[in-house]
């Protein structure tokens, strides 16, 4: 029998994973999984990040640093699931995803707590998960994982404005305002107008007007509080282009407390 094309990826792709790299560099098989999906090479990188897991669950007793590896690439396999459209697939990883955190939170716990500090935050797990509940269909799963972001970091941008791209409920809708708000002004950073809120990852200006559009759309009763952020968003985004608004105003707000409130020298 003819072998599959998948069958012949998989086949390339153990070669490439035991030889080329080889599990005496981990670290390396990430970063090529992680350029293959950069450069579209979905399906690929798919085979190679189930293969590499695979290797790493095998390992019945890890280090701290295989388990870190085994969550990244668990991390991968949900990432690569959910730009292959294959939501529907990732359950499994999903748990998996949570419950090896857990075990490198026990395993850091005791044997090297001073890298507790440098995990990827849990919340960012939990909008990983929610995103992927949300496309495979999932609505109550998906919102119980964004709320759970929000909740691990309150105003967190990017879980309220993706909860409510894919679920525009009021409950959404109402998160999203808040976390707007929350947000403060529009920031011009690295040819960039965005948002970035304090404990949360910064969104672009572009991604939230568009939110709140949509919010706006599907839930009419809430119209005017999204309309009102969108010409406050729109206003400082024209503000800053005229040059009547600092590109940074939490910055420059920061600088100008600095700043002696007196010239002490016009006293001497």
């Amino acid at each position: 029998m003819k072998p599959s094309i998948k069958g012949m990826i998989a086949s390339v792709v153990l070669s490439e994973v035991d030889t080329m790299f080889g599990m005496q560099d981990p670290s390396q098989t990430l970063h090529q999984i992680e350029r293959y999906m950069q450069e579209g090479r979905l399906e690929l990188s798919e085979v190679m990040a189930t293969q590499f897991c695979d290797m790493m669950l095998a390992k019945k007793k890890r280090d701290p640093q295989q388990q870190i590896f085994l969550l990244k690439g668990l991390r991968l396999m949900c990432d690569v699931y959910l730009m292959r459209d294959k939501a529907d697939q990732s359950m499994a990883s999903i748990k998996r995803m949570h419950s090896e955190r857990k075990a490198l939170v026990k395993i850091l716990q005791k044997h090297a707590p001073q890298m507790l500090e440098a995990m990827q935050p849990e919340h960012e797990d939990h909008l990983r998960a929610g995103r992927l509940y949300a496309a495979a269909g999932k609505q109550r799963a998906a919102s119980k994982a964004f709320a759970k972001c929000e909740k691990l970091s309150p105003g967190h941008l990017a879980a309220a404005h993706t909860a409510t791209d894919l679920m525009p409920t009021k409950a959404h809708v109402d998160r999203l305002l808040a976390a707007v708000s929350a947000a403060g002004d529009v920031i011009h950073a690295n040819g960039t107008f965005e948002l970035q809120p304090t404990a949360s990852p910064p969104v672009a200006l572009e991604t939230v007007l568009s939110s709140l559009r949509h919010a706006s759309a599907n839930q009419p009763g809430k119209a005017p509080a999204c309309q009102a952020e969108i010409t406050r968003l729109e206003g400082q985004h024209a503000a800053i282009l005229a040059g009547e608004q600092a590109a940074n105003a939490r910055l420059q707000s920061a600088l100008d407390s600095l700043q002696p409130k007196h010239d002490y020298y016009q006293y001497g």
